[in-house]
Formats: C-alpha cells, sequence, structure tokens
C-alpha cells in the first residue's frame, strides 16, 4: 500500500468537474431532440463543464438532504441544467434499440494511476497514453471512479455498483464508458483499488502499473444516448457508452469501499424523447 496523507494534487480545469461524474461529442442535442443512430454527436466548443469547473469547487452539493440530487439545481446557477428533466443521467437502460453499432476499440496502457478521494468517490487519475475510439473520433481517458450502487438501470434492475471510465477528445466532448458491477465473487483487476483507497477528503495513494483495461468485460457491446454528467455542474451533451456485460465484485470490496464514501449515486432521470440504442455485436 502506498497511502500518503497529502492533499489530492490539483487537477485541470476538466478534470475537476468531471469527478463525480460523469462523463459530450457531434452537436450538444437540446430538450426533446434526438442523438444520430450511429454515434452520439460532437461538440465543437469546450463543454460547459470545463467552464464552471470552479463553481463546482465552491459549491457543496451532497447525496442526501437540503443539499441533495433534489435541490442541486438550487445550489448554483452555474448548476442550473441539474433540473432538466428530459437529457439527464443516469436513465434506465430498457427498451433500447438494437442496432449494429461502429466498435469503440480500447488502447488502454498499464500505468501508474493515482487515487484520489474527493469526498463524493475515490477517482483514479490516468496518465496520458490510453484512448477510446469510436467511429473516427479518439478520446483520451482522463480518470474512472466508481458509484455505488450503480446509477444506470438495467431494465429495472439496481446493480451493486458502476465503474464509470471518463474521456475527453481534442475539442473537449466528453464520453463516458459505463462497467456494471455486480455482487460476486472477488473482482481481481479492482484488488488493488479496493486496497488503497484513500481514507479521508484530500488524501491519495498510487497503483503502481493498473491494468486499467482488466476493468472491462470481455462482451464489450454497449448501451449508448447522449445525456449528461451526473453530478454538478450536470452537463448534458455526454455520450454514455455503458457496457451491456456486467462484472463481479464481491461484498467485502464493496463494504471497503463504503467505509471511506457513502452511497454516492444520482436518481434515475427520464429518458424522455432520446434514443437508446444496443450494439447488435
Amino acid at each position: 500500500m502506498n497511502r500518503r496523507a497529502t492533499p489530492v494534487l490539483a487537477l485541470t480545469a476538466t478534470l475537476a468537474v468531471l469527478t463525480g461524474c460523469g462523463e459530450e461529442p457531434g452537436t450538444t442535442t437540446g430538450p426533446g431532440t434526438t442523438p444520430a443512430a450511429s454515434t452520439p454527436a460532437t461538440s465543437t466548443t469546450a463543454p460547459a463543464a470545463v467552464r464552471s469547473a470552479g463553481a463546482q469547487r465552491e459549491v457543496e452539493f451532497t447525496y442526501e438532504g437540503e443539499r441533495g440530487p433534489a435541490n442541486w439545481a438550487s445550489l448554483s446557477e452555474d448548476y442550473a441544467e441539474c433540473a432538466d428533466a428530459a437529457q439527464q443521467s443516469p436513465v434506465d437502460l430498457a427498451g433500447a434499440t438494437t442496432v449494429p453499432l461502429p466498435d469503440l476499440r480500447f488502447d488502454y496502457a498499464t500505468a501508474d494511476v493515482e487515487l484520489g478521494n474527493t469526498g463524493h468517490t475515490v477517482q483514479g487519475v490516468e496518465p496520458a497514453g490510453s484512448t477510446v475510439s469510436v467511429d473516427g473520433t479518439t478520446y483520451a481517458l482522463k480518470q474512472f471512479h466508481l458509484h455505488e450502487p450503480a446509477e444506470h438501470a438495467l431494465d429495472g434492475e439496481t446493480l451493486a455498483g458502476e465503474l464509470h471510465l471518463v474521456h475527453t477528445d481534442e475539442s473537449g466532448a466528453v464520453a463516458v464508458v459505463g462497467v456494471l458491477l455486480r455482487e460476486g465473487g472477488v473482482n481481481p483487476a479492482l484488488t488493488e483499488y479496493f486496497a488503497n483507497l484513500p481514507d479521508d477528503p484530500g488524501q491519495e495513494a498510487t497503483l503502481a502499473g493498473f491494468d486499467t483495461e482488466a476493468l472491462l468485460p470481455d462482451d464489450r457491446r454497449t448501451f449508448r444516448y447522449t445525456g449528461s454528467l451526473t453530478t454538478p455542474p450536470c452537463t448534458e451533451g455526454v455520450s454514455w457508452f455503458v457496457l451491456q456485460q456486467p462484472v463481479e465484485v464481491s461484498a467485502e470490496q464493496l463494504a471497503a469501499f463504503r467505509s471511506v464514501v457513502s452511497e454516492n449515486s444520482r436518481p434515475l432521470q427520464p429518458l424522455g424523447e432520446r434514443e437508446l440504442l444496443l450494439d447488435a455485436d
């Protein structure tokens, strides 16, 4: 264990916002619009998530009580999108249209990952070099973090947890790969993560030679839709790719996370008129 009780290193503005999660390629879709069937749209300007990073750091939010999800939009004018009932995440992954979609091509390097306890989750900050590509666009992996229980539902079922791997492209557009966790056996790929969780906000630890690609299931088919970050500022236009096949995690591993971070899942949001697609093969 390489645990250091020192403040988490300052992250870029993008990472500061993407900490909790979330999670924007083509044109950002607005309420009542539907993304293209092949892949979500891609923005040509830096997302609002980047621009309002400072506000997120200044205005605290929680997952219950007066500063909980029902009141996020009222905590700051920068959080106004949290009140949008039509374009937000997470959603129930039910009733998807199954169609052939461009493959996600993962190129994740094994590298040292810096863990940081943000108070809302424990995130692993990735060094440069790991990417995912889809339909001609390459996104750089910035960080991954855990929500417990899962935020997206799988056809009405809430699973034990959910990993979010957060990426940005050259324009600042955000794409998140979600990995659902089902309670079962020990997850070897997450053993070091759970063993090195920093106890308190502001503490950090290092995972040496961490194999991030091992977090992914064998079946790489995904649910795809355009949504938002799942924490304030709830920025919309995020491209979501949630892997259909859950991976297992043990009760003991989840208990270790819960001893450091309380439940940190945003309630489900309505899918509305958005298209939810499932890769056919």
